[in-house]
């Protein structure tokens, strides 16, 4: 795979020869990568549950020995990084052709570069077996993702948002850094095997207090609330294909950091983790969910909207870690509810991988071949993009989850785990298990809500501008990489018991008990049942949804036929009446008018803004011309980080107005600090 990843980043050089090849030849070689990385994750994932690859690396650095290892979680994330490449890999040429077929040497490098280096330092990351090479591929996925994100700017927006996006990142990957320090000097080595023993001998105080630092900055990186406020700015500005394996991987890489801290490096042998863990991060996915979905609502950006929906879905992740955290160990007895929590999570994993992916290659075919983003200038496009048409909509519906797609199956899954966990509890945390469905619930409701806008507005109707009436359909290269993803939408959530057979290795691996298919499990691989195989297990509702699929797709000829056989009168086609006037595209439901109800009862939330301008002619009572403008606010970026700068600009103009200009006061100042160093860390030394 490595291999792979180096031959394509080599590739950037042709780009100085020929940039067609270039594209190419690197894509190809990122995709050999995938396909290598597919095989691999597949033969450790349907082998035995022990199953674990060990590769020593070189020594680079005389500290630390480096290595990596493939158990049965890196494997799985190896797997969904796997599949969501393959299908950027395949987009790719064809779309920045078409994107920007005015790009020069330069940028294709760039982006023929970061686009390896961003897959290679993924797939080691999930395979690092010591602290040095998971934070130095941490680091390299940050750095390759920042110059994909402003590889294609033109009025500097894309440099505001790489900015924000490398501040917030650094910021988490310095907590980080304070948690694998402080592990690693325990341990005295960086491997993970060392660190598991060195926290074995952890105080309760202390191993919260990792955790937590980790959890922030994992949680930056995942863009959960309200550490999301990079994320709806980087993941539109980097290319379509590069903007699917952000959304679609790069924050499971994230989820995949949360499980290896939360259930491995740090979790006590034998005694249930802190109940701090799981309740704060069942909080944060909930409040990122609703948060998420109701942002993405009142987004007009067509990337910007499925940059909110991924803050809602890795909500919807973190809500089963934290009640797989809760139950691990605790009330629950064969630790089948907390298998099932975490089963749901990891399923909507992939689930999220798929269908994101998806719909963000979709709106990367919509904006190459119209260049406009925005939902209200568009319309129409089903008619000449019936292909890019069919495959966003059968992604809308799997993210709004709804059967019989992938979407559905982990969404019930992780329902069933919240019923089943709040009939262990009863009280408060009871109350807030059930709270957590019902925002869960309501969450799906406002996706399909949202997706019906995004599909509606944007590929129905009549075109609004030039730009949607002469679009024309995706290259087949683009169509086959999204058809890839769709297919996997599709057999996921027809067939999800294949998927529990590769769930067995992680579950198994993290929990220590029954696996994912011992679970969920029912008459066979084809049927997926939520009844918990074990005594202490609840009672639930089995689901064959190979059946389901069966029955739908039986009712849909059955429904036209009778459709054409209850038919009476003859068809009749008549213009659409509007008032005795030109029916046009200003008539048809816009983005605006169909978020306004939700603006307005969600208004706290909102806090939306507005102004009118109207252009009279000499009268008020003549109104010439009127124009409206609207926009909501983030919570977060108003009341946290808006704060946060008004505070540091403050003091820093504080500083300067009292700086004297002479050299000799500034070194006064370096030396106090030195010396105020060593006096407050410096006593524990010898």
């Amino acid at each position: 795979m490595s291999v792979c990843f180096f031959l394509g980043a080599l590739s950037s050089l042709l780009a100085w020869w020929s940039v067609r090849l270039s594209l190419i030849t690197g894509h190809l070689a990122a995709l050999a990568g995938a396909m290598a990385g597919l095989s691999v994750s597949l033969g450790i994932l349907l082998g035995n549950s022990a199953n674990k690859l060990s590769l020593p690396l070189p020594s680079f650095f005389p500290f630390a020995r480096q290595s990596l290892v493939v158990d049965g979680l890196s494997a799985y994330f190896l797997l969904v990084i796997s599949i969501v490449a393959i299908a950027a890999t395949v987009y790719g040429p064809a779309y920045l052709q078409a994107h920007s077929p005015e790009a020069g040497p330069a940028r294709r490098a760039t982006q023929v570069l970061a686009l390896n280096v961003f897959l290679a330092c993924m797939v080691l990351l999930c395979c690092a077996g010591d602290a040095l090479t998971f934070i130095l591929c941490w680091e390299g996925m940050t750095l390759s993702s920042y110059a994909l994100v402003v590889s294609d700017d033109q009025d500097g927006e894309n440099a505001r948002a790489g900015l924000l996006y490398m501040i917030m990142t650094h910021a988490g990957t310095a907590m980080l850094l304070v948690s694998f320090l402080a592990l690693t000097e325990r341990a005295g080595a960086f491997d993970f095997a060392s660190i598991r023993m060195a926290a074995n001998g952890l105080d309760g105080t202390t191993r919260s207090v990792l955790f937590f630092l980790a959890l922030v900055g994992f949680a930056t990186k995942a863009g959960v609330v309200p550490l999301h406020v990079w994320l709806p700015r980087a993941h539109p500005a980097a290319p379509s294909h590069v903007s699917a394996l952000m959304s679609g991987v790069m924050l499971k890489v994230a989820i995949y950091g949360i499980l290896r801290f939360g259930f491995d490096l740090l979790a006590p042998v034998a005694e249930p983790l802190p109940p701090a863990w799981g309740w704060t991060v069942l909080i944060l996915g909930t409040s990122s969910a609703v948060l998420g979905v109701l942002y993405a609502l009142q987004q007009h950006d067509l990337k910007r909207l499925l940059a909110f929906h991924s803050v809602e879905n890795i909500g919807i992740i973190l809500i089963g870690v934290g009640l797989a955290m809760i139950l691990w160990r605790r009330e629950d007895a064969g630790g089948s509810l907390a298998t099932l929590a975490l089963t749901a999570a990891l399923l909507h994993t992939v689930n999220h991988a798929a269908f994101k992916g998806l719909l963000f290659l979709g709106a990367g075919s919509v904006l190459c071949r119209t260049h406009v983003r925005n939902m209200e200038e568009l319309g129409g496009l089903a008619r000449h993009m019936p292909w890019t048409a069919g495959l966003f909509l059968l992604g809308a519906v799997a993210i709004s989850a709804l059967p019989p797609l992938n979407g559905f199956v982990s969404e019930w899954l992780t329902f069933q785990a919240i019923l089943g966990g709040a009939s262990r509890f009863h009280g408060p945390s009871g109350l807030a298990i059930v709270f957590s469905a019902a925002m869960l619930a309501l969450t799906g409701g406002l996706a399909a809500a949202c997706f019906v806008k995004a599909f509606g507005v944007t590929f129905l109707g009549r075109p609004r501008t030039s730009h949607a009436e002469h679009a024309i359909e995706a290259p087949l290269s683009m169509l086959l990489g999204m058809g890839w993803l769709a297919a996997l939408c599709v057999f996921l959530g027809v067939a999800p018991g294949f998927a529990m057979t590769l769930l067995d290795a992680p579950t198994i691996g993290l929990l220590h008990s029954l696996g994912a298919s011992a679970i969920v499990t029912a008459h066979g691989p084809l049927v997926l049942s939520t009844a918990l195989a074990t005594p202490g297990g609840i009672s639930g509702t089995t689901i064959s949804m190979t059946m389901l699929a069966i029955l739908i797709a039986a009712l849909l000829p059955l429904a036209w036929m009778l459709r054409r056989g209850l038919r009476t009168a003859p068809q009749r086609v008549a213009p659409t009446w509007t008032c005795g006037m030109v029916p046009t595209a200003r008539f048809d439901y816009t983005a605006t008018a169909f978020a306004k109800p939700l603006r307005r009862i969600f208004a706290a939330i909102y806090r939306p803004r507005r102004e009118v301008i109207r252009e009279t002619a000499g009268t008020p009572y003549v109104i010439r011309r009127m124009q409206y403008t609207g926009d909501v606010v983030d919570l977060a970026e108003t009341q946290i980080y808006h704060r946060i700068h008004y505070g540091i600009t403050a003091i820093s103009q504080a500083i300067r107005d009292h700086s004297t200009g002479r050299i000799h006061v500034y070194i006064g100042f370096v030396l106090g600090a030195l010396f105020l160093s060593l006096l407050l860390f410096g006593g524990g030394q010898r």
